[in-house]
């Protein structure tokens, strides 16, 4: 244990008064069982044995979310051990919901009395980050025993280590309440998307408005018979420019309605722009073909130049395009777009393949009413995650200040 102690930079009032904390090693404070992987032979989907856990694909949600079980018992964990990955990613740390197996992707932690299990989980957590910089290079990433036994952990008195647990795990329950929020509301779009739109052989949808439930059968009609262009990026390299006015888009950056770009995003020049442009408008979308399938964004004017994994199409006056963003969303056409794929690799969809495409079209009025609805909701889910990610900021920050900077 170094001699070295430490105090935050935010404290308790209780505890102001409380001095320093002491900086031991991880497996001072906390057993520490490294995994050990059971023969691939004993796997099995029949819950005979135990559930295994090998890794980061046997974690959902920072909770234990086992695929396999096994019936060869080689190093276990218990119901509230704190899980962390020692591969790629290195570090994630989340909370056992089983007795199992742990395989070699996992190390599992219990805290010695009397230090608090939350509060090694939540240092834990803050620390994620930092493993980055200990972790083992190679094929992957990944930290051995001697690194995760001598990592040196703050700790402050028990009382103290309790009341930071108590913040933090409050915190999380708050986080995990809005994620649960968000999770109705995108299952709530999802069914309504289902009925809102005529399924495969239906002439018209499962729900409809009061307004229009006497307005007949919706048209069926090709999407090139309602569009004024369709067409795809360049199948070239642009010159790049990394001081160009205009960026170089792909279908990666077509994401939830908007084109988004960063650092990584190459930038043309204006010349290159002029030679590569296509003739967009207000009513234009955009919709990945290539590689990823079916991510959408509307046109807003954006300074791009389009590579070929992004198609552009634009409606016709008798095409809403709000409601056309949402019909190509519609669990009819992914399907129908997904049938459609051709490539081993890398799959793509064909402009000829989006120029079939059989929209199902009712009324300008019933297409604006459904396009108002499915973006007011759209509005609703996006604030509510908006709102949680203002809610882990809140909890970085607030342990940024309730942990110590340990300088080794």
């Amino acid at each position: 244990m170094s001699k070295e102690k430490l105090i935050p930079e935010l404290r308790f009032p209780d505890f102001k008064n409380e001095g320093k904390w002491d900086k031991p090693t991880l497996s001072s404070v906390s057993d520490v069982i490294m995994g050990s992987s059971p023969s691939s032979l004993s796997y099995n989907e029949n819950k005979i044995g135990l559930p295994l856990l090998q890794g980061n694909a046997d974690i959902k949600n920072r909770l234990s979310a086992p695929r396999f079980y096994t019936t060869e018992i080689t190093k276990e964990c218990e119901i509230g051990d704190i899980l962390l990955s020692v591969r790629a990613p290195v570090g994630t740390v989340a909370k056992s919901l089983h007795n199992a197996c742990i395989g070699r992707g996992i190390s599992s932690l219990r805290a010695k009395k009397p230090n608090s299990q939350e509060y090694i989980y939540q240092w834990l957590f803050s620390y994620e980050s930092s493993w980055a910089k200990i972790s083992q290079g190679g094929t992957f990433d990944a930290v051995n025993s001697d690194d995760i036994r001598n990592l040196i952990i703050p700790i402050p008195k028990e009382k103290e280590q309790q009341k930071i647990a108590s913040c933090l795990s409050s915190l999380d329950e708050v986080i995990a309440a809005h994620s649960q929020k968000l999770y109705l509301l995108k299952d709530h779009k999802k069914g309504l998307m289902q009925n809102l739109f005529p399924q495969e052989g239906e002439k018209v949808p499962k729900y409809r408005f009061k307004e229009f439930e006497n307005d007949g059968e919706w048209m069926k009609k090709s999407l090139e018979y309602l569009t004024v262009k369709i067409g795809d990026g360049i199948h070239t390299t642009p010159k790049y420019d990394p001081s160009g006015e205009y960026y170089f888009i792909n279908g990666n950056n077509l994401i939830e309605g908007k084109i988004v770009v960063d650092e990584k995003t190459k930038r043309v020049s204006s010349e290159e722009f002029e030679i590569h442009k296509k003739h967009l408008t207000k009513k234009t979308i955009f919709l990945s073909i290539n590689g990823t399938i079916g991510n959408l964004a509307f046109y807003n004017n954006e300074m791009v130049v389009l590579g070929k994994s992004a198609c552009y199409i634009t409606p016709s006056q008798k095409l809403n395009n709000v409601f056309l963003y949402y019909s190509l969303q519609s669990p009819r056409i992914i399907d129908y777009f997904f049938s459609e794929l051709t490539g081993s690799t890398i799959k793509n969809l064909s402009l000829k393949s989006i120029r079939e495409t059989l929209i199902n079209l009712p009324s300008e009025r019933e297409q604006q009413k459904i396009a108002t609805c499915l973006s007011s909701l759209d509005s609703i889910i996006t604030a509510q995650a908006e709102k949680i990610e203002q809610l882990k900021l809140h909890k970085k920050g607030l342990m940024q200040g309730l942990f110590p900077k340990i300088n080794d």
